[in-house]
């Protein structure tokens, strides 16, 4: 596992971003930040791995000295290497390339929904995308969505292309019941919320069941998952969170079991899915 030091490619960008004009700025931006990156991205080139990044959330060039100066200050590696050594210890979890910078604190829905905080997560890399005040809370609950997400993709490991809509609703309900778990309830999505038996029967039977085996390339996925085109907003994370918590509740495990736990185990537990 590296903590890659993030913090030296942050202070290179912003030394020289000054005497740049805008178009120089973004180029800067890609040779400084996403350059180094190639080689955690087979065959993506710079630019790629840029526009990938920036729309989940990275920085863009437009970013301010002071607000990357501020940022610098918060020190937020070694808090984050702390979080690291706690969760692969209490987990017995794995050890990912952990990159870790400024977010985009001018995408709106990003400020509304997350604060300004954003992460990313790949079976061997983890990224995460910090605004320049965040607190500690904040950082905690970012961090173990997104491990318990590097925990769980190695611990069934796919093809990307193979992982199907059932694996991401599981994966996003079991990574904001850990949030909730263990930080609280505020920290966790906003736009999640506990529905009745009854209703988590007919969303999973409306949306999930019939698609579950749907892959993430399918244009259907990323619909249901997000609330796209008259799909209700984050019904994929909402079911998610509803199945756990219904799963949890009855088994009382640890959260390391529930890593381990498959997809169809934790389905034949939870009665408002099974029971008729």
């Amino acid at each position: 596992m590296t903590i890659h030091a993030t913090d030296k490619w942050m202070k290179r960008f912003t030394d020289k971003k000054g005497v740049k004009d805008q178009e120089d700025q973004n180029l800067l931006h890609q040779s400084v930040i996403c350059e180094p990156l190639t080689k955690y991205f087979k065959e993506l080139p710079p630019e790629a791995i840029q526009e990938h990044l920036l729309r989940h959330g990275l920085f863009s060039s437009n970013l301010k000295k002071e607000d990357a100066q501020k940022w610098l200050q918060q020190n937020y590696l070694s808090k984050v290497n702390i979080l690291y050594k706690k969760c692969k210890n209490a987990w017995n979890g794995p050890e990912p390339d952990i990159f870790i910078f400024p977010s985009n604190e001018e995408i709106r829905e990003l400020k509304e929904w997350y604060n300004s905080n954003a992460g990313l997560s790949y079976p061997d890399k983890l990224f995460l995308f910090l605004q320049k005040n965040a607190e500690n809370r904040e950082i905690v609950a970012l961090f173990l969505h997104e491990y318990s997400h590097i925990c769980r993709l190695n611990l069934f490991p796919k093809k990307e292309m193979e992982y199907t809509l059932l694996d991401a609703v599981i994966l996003e309900g079991i990574a904001e019941w850990i949030v909730r778990k263990k930080v609280g309830a505020a920290y966790g999505n906003k736009r999640i919320e506990m529905v009745t038996d009854e209703l988590l029967e007919d969303l999973w039977k409306k949306w999930i069941e019939p698609l579950q085996q749907l892959t993430r390339d399918h244009p259907k996925h990323n619909m249901i998952m997000y609330g796209l085109h008259g799909v209700p907003r984050n019904i994929g994370y909402i079911i998610g969170y509803n199945i756990i918590q219904r799963y949890m509740t009855k088994q009382n495990g640890s959260i390391t079991t529930l890593l381990h736990t498959p997809n169809h185990q934790i389905l034949a537990e939870v009665d408002s899915l099974t029971e008729k």
